[in-house]
Order: structure tokens, then C-alpha cells, then sequence
């Protein structure tokens, strides 16, 4: 089981491509907790229309909503606050399940790190389209513009992604 943090939804949404995503990681069941699920929603609500496509993809089954349990949701609770809810929710159920976690927020990250959650950033994503075929490299290059373009990331170590 792999959960999807905000972020990276919005990412993939963002370039057209959360079907990339799902492809990636078709040998395993991508989830979202319902605090992800609600900020989708309120990101709709205001307007940011990306969002609708993560959202389809959720009301279509090709991911699911994962509600934690009452330890998780106490354990979500002791999280910082640094951490907004949906971040908090997916390392809350990741750490008591076990699952990985696919994010792009640094803090998110280091706390991963620091606990000995799996996860996968963006730029392990990007190198993973490669290097399981599913895209070229020129494509995950023009991935790479498109998104730095589209969502105004800085890939600070561009050529780390495309390293054989």
C-alpha cells in the first residue's frame, strides 16, 4: 500500500499525468487518507481545478480512501504541527501500517527519514519513470519542465534523476 500526500497529487495533477503515478506503482494499492481526501475537496472548492482529476481518480476506485484507526488517529494527534492534517494522518497510518508514503514536502521527508518510513520524493519518482520503462528519459525530461514550469518546483540536482 502506497499513501499519497497532497502535494504530490497536486504535482502529477498539475502536468496531466497522476495516471503515471498509478502506472508506477501498479503492483501496489495507492490510498489517500480521508484529511488528503478533504483537502483535495477544499482545493476544488476554491477553485484550483487540477484537483477534480485526483479527486476522479479517488470516486473511480483506481485509489481509495484509507481511514485510520482510533490508535492512528491518537497517534496523529502527537504529530507536530508543524505538519498539516493530511501530512499528519499519512505518516500517522503509514508508521502504524507500515506503507510508504509519496511526497514532496522536505519536512515531511526529514521526518521520514528520521523515523524509518519509506517514501518516495518527487526526483525518486522521476528516475523510477525511467528506469522501469514506462517513459524515456527525454520524457521525464520534458516531465521535469513541464512541472517546473506548471508548479513552480526548483529541482535542485536535475541530472541526479537521470544518473544510470
Amino acid at each position: 500500500m502506497i499513501l499519497c500526500d497532497t502535494n504530490i497529487l497536486s504535482t502529477f495533477a498539475k502536468i496531466d499525468q497522476l495516471g503515471l503515478l498509478l502506472q508506477l506503482f501498479s503492483d501496489d494499492e495507492m490510498a489517500v487518507v480521508p484529511a488528503v481526501y478533504e483537502e483535495l475537496q477544499e482545493g476544488i472548492r476554491r477553485g484550483y481545478v487540477p484537483l477534480e482529476a485526483a479527486s476522479a481518480h479517488i470516486q473511480r476506485g483506481s485509489m481509495i480512501i484509507l481511514a485510520p484507526n482510533t490508535q492512528e488517529i491518537f497517534d496523529k494527534d502527537a504529530l507536530p504541527r508543524s505538519f498539516d492534517a493530511g501530512e499528519r494522518e499519512t505518516i500517522a497510518v503509514a508508521n502504524s501500517r507500515g506503507y510508504s508514503i509519496l511526497t514532496n514536502e522536505t519536512h515531511v521527508k526529514n521526518w521520514c527519514e528520521r523515523m524509518g518510513l519509506a517514501y518516495w520524493d518527487l526526483p525518486r519518482i522521476l528516475r523510477a519513470l525511467w528506469r522501469t520503462d514506462l517513459l524515456t528519459k527525454e520524457q521525464v525530461r520534458e516531465l521535469v519542465e513541464q512541472i517546473e514550469m506548471k508548479d513552480r518546483v526548483v529541482f535542485k540536482n536535475q541530472e541526479a534523476i537521470f544518473e544510470e
